[in-house]
């Protein structure tokens, strides 16, 4: 009872603390709950040991707040929670001991500020860093790290970021060893009926690090120095229709490397997508094209940091949720590799409060064909080559059952096809379904 007693009052005290100082500033909670169902029939030739189908049950919960001093100065923090596996450990079992699959963690902490008699905007701290996009999301880089940011508008029409982001640092006690480290500076060019956002990117690897650069024969433990230039621009001065572009060259160079080792590699992308908005819903038609790997040459690589492509829902990274895991092509979320043509039909509606999304896409490797490879695993191991192909259907549904609380179920299946040897066994077409419940508020 009186252990009771002391939690009672301890929580009285954070809260009246909060309240005191929401006199003077402005304390706002927020939080996401997510319950996922999912069914796969992930087919053969996957990961070993893994069943052909498979259900699952997650939970995904997110919470934080934002505590606001001024218009000038404010903090954010958000923490999630996510079981990745209902009844993988005894109803009793310590989370954090038991059940490895059980994750909690702080997912943003920041401090929001303005440098003194001057527009500009700074954040430090954990935080969102995306590169630009306008088409299918970003091909290297739409994840959270620590990092520092500058942002600030040079007039109503044109505004500059400056990003530094540390990557990986290694310890060994206090001192760091091995860093990565990436800068990003860009900027946004605004008027009516267009817009274009140059950037450009440098990433410096330590030989250790726990950086990868994609590359059919990347030197292990090299350090490397990396140039990534892209572009994004819009129209839509002639809307209701609007057209999108994403571009960019990655240069990745290696030090201290020896015959056979390739010592540089060169990737590049471009992806289009041109929309037009009905008044029940809006139909869109794209592509992109992607190098890939040349085995000829062996000089083919990329960088991909932390990539949020999202052309479809299983190939990429489309899913709403995705708190059970599910793999995609690229392990992540990167369309490098391969060449694809998308056509959709989004949020069209014949019952109030119920809205569709129906999708299929084309999809084929870039990878030259390496035939004493055999047969290969193209979600696991290197992905589609230029014999290899996917046709993906999708159709999403979301459902407003309350103001904030809505159900999302997502449908898909992939055709697998893949030219292989006599004797060889062909990957089998993957199916995945999700139900998803999730309240915001």
């Amino acid at each position: 009872m009186k252990k009771l007693t002391t939690l009672v009052l301890a929580a009285g005290l954070v809260v009246s603390s909060f309240a005191g100082a929401a006199s003077a500033a402005e304390f706002k909670p927020f939080a996401q709950f997510a319950e996922e169902f999912t069914y796969g029939d992930e087919g053969k030739q996957l990961t070993p040991n893994s069943s052909e189908e498979n259900f699952n049950a997650a939970t995904r919960i997110r919470f934080g707040f934002d505590y606001i001093a001024s218009e000038d100065l404010s903090a954010t923090m958000l923490f999630q929670y996510r079981h990745t596996s209902w009844g993988t450990s005894p109803l009793d079992a310590d989370p954090a001991v038991d059940n490895a699959n059980d994750h909690f963690r702080m997912r943003l902490a920041y401090i929001d500020w303005t440098i003194p008699s001057t527009d500009v905007k700074v954040r430090m701290g954990r935080q969102a860093v995306v590169t630009p996009s306008y088409a299918f999301g970003s091909v290297i880089l739409d994840g959270r790290g620590d990092a520092v940011s500058f942002n600030g508008n040079i007039n109503d029409n044109i505004a500059l970021g400056l990003t530094w982001l540390r990557l990986d640092a290694s310890k060994d006690g206090w001192r760091a060893q091995d860093e990565a480290d990436a800068a990003m500076l860009n900027a946004e060019f605004a008027y009516d009926g267009w817009k274009v956002a140059p950037w450009v990117m440098y990433v410096s690897k330590q030989e250790n690090a726990n950086i990868g650069f994609n590359a059919s024969n990347a030197p292990a433990g090299k350090s490397a120095d990396a140039w990534v230039i892209g572009v994004s621009g819009e129209l839509n001065m002639f809307d209701p229709f609007v057209f999108a572009l994403d571009a960019l060259y990655s240069n990745t160079s290696f030090n201290d490397v020896t015959a056979p080792d390739e010592d540089g590699f060169d990737a590049w992308y471009v992806g289009a997508k041109a929309s037009y908005k009905f008044s029940n819903g809006t139909a869109a038609l794209g592509g992109w094209y992607a190098s890939g790997y040349d085995n000829e040459r062996n000089d083919t690589g990329f960088v991909v940091i932390d990539g949020g492509f999202a052309a479809t829902d299983i190939t990429f990274d489309g899913s709403i949720v995705g708190a059970d895991g599910f793999y995609d092509l690229s392990g992540k979320d990167s369309p490098f590799g391969t060449w694809g043509l998308v056509a959709e039909y989004a949020n069209f509606s014949f019952l109030d409060k119920l809205s569709h999304t129906a999708r299929v896409a084309y999809i084929q490797g870039t990878n030259e064909a390496d035939p004493a490879k055999g047969a290969h695993d193209i979600f696991e191991n290197g992905g589609l080559s230029e014999d290899d192909s996917i046709v993906e259907i999708n159709f999403d549904s979301t459902y407003e059952i309350y103001k904030n609380f809505s159900a999302t179920l997502q449908l898909g299946y992939a055709i697998i096809d893949q030219d292989l040897a006599a004797g060889q066994e062909e990957q089998d077409n993957v199916f995945r379904s999700a139900l998803a419940f999730v309240y915001n508020f």
